[in-house]
């Protein structure tokens, strides 16, 4: 499969659009409230994830940039269409008028990802080991998990996780390798010490503690059912692969008749040869 020219696929979404200067952070003129234990962090993490009854889809336009390998910065925007059903059922499709740019997706055994300028799928199997090229350094199994949709679980045999208290922030620091070395940070949750407590920010890290991949949430509001909490404007950079993208929902809804079966999580033809 061609990996030179993956990056020319977001010179094919560019549109003109200048690239987005990013939304300010919350004015921060409350104190900070008091820290509180981790498994009351975790349970209110969960408690909110727990209210995703139902497969949520999320929609609104993409705007990012990247540099190119001459080092042009080139901005594209796109519409974005965002599915996820807990586990681990995602489905991420970024369209230009209709015409497909990136798709990636998976489901309970498979994931893929598909870009425009290769006319290709990268396929895989959870737990094996896929040679995503560093150039697009989109994970599928990583992107709920960058938006803090996942249940977190304390009771992970091969993750250890740690608290730290900093000046606005509750971090949850996700460990590897305790007992077996050598420790990793391999995620972090930024949890906002300001009412209502919710994900700020998720890092990745490699095995070096490089940042992979850093995503930010922000304009939080509240469903209308008085129920679930989401992030509105969501920024996602990966620093090695210099590229970023910003995500405004306009609108997230449940939607009770896509299921685990429908088509929006079903395995391509192109992944089941």
């Amino acid at each position: 499969m061609r990996t030179g020219n993956r990056t020319a696929l977001w010179l094919t979404c560019a549109c003109g659009a200048a690239f987005l200067s990013g939304c300010r952070a919350p004015e921060r003129v409350r104190p900070p409230l008091d820290p509180i234990p981790l498994r009351a962090s975790v349970r209110q993490i969960n408690a909110n994830t727990a209210r995703i009854t139902a497969a949520l889809r999320g929609s609104g336009p993409v705007d990012g940039a990247v540099v190119t390998a001459e080092g042009r910065r080139v901005s594209f925007h796109v519409d974005g269409v965002l599915f996820f059903l807990e586990p681990s059922y995602l489905r991420f499709d970024l369209k230009k008028l209709g015409d497909r740019q990136l798709l990636l997706g998976s489901n309970a055994t498979e994931y893929w990802l598909y870009t425009k300028e290769d006319g290709e799928f990268i396929c895989g199997r959870h737990g094996d080991a896929v040679d995503f090229p560093s150039d697009l350094p989109i994970r599928p199994g990583q992107i709920a998990d960058a938006l803090a949709l996942q249940p977190i679980d304390l009771a992970a045999t091969d993750t250890q996780i740690v608290q730290r208290v900093v000046d606005d922030y509750q971090q949850l620091l996700f460990l590897t390798g305790v007992g077996t070395g050598p420790v990793v940070v391999q995620k972090e949750y930024w949890i906002d010490r300001r009412a209502p407590r919710v994900v700020r920010r998720v890092v990745f890290r490699d095995e070096t503690g490089a940042v992979e991949m850093e995503s930010k949430l922000d304009d939080y509001k509240i469903q209308a059912d008085g129920s679930l909490y989401l992030p509105h404007t969501i920024e996602v950079s990966w620093p090695r692969a210099q590229m970023s993208l910003a995500f405004t929902v306009k609108q997230w809804r449940l939607e009770t008749r896509v299921t685990r079966e429908g088509p929006q999580f079903a395995t391509p033809r192109e992944c089941q040869r």
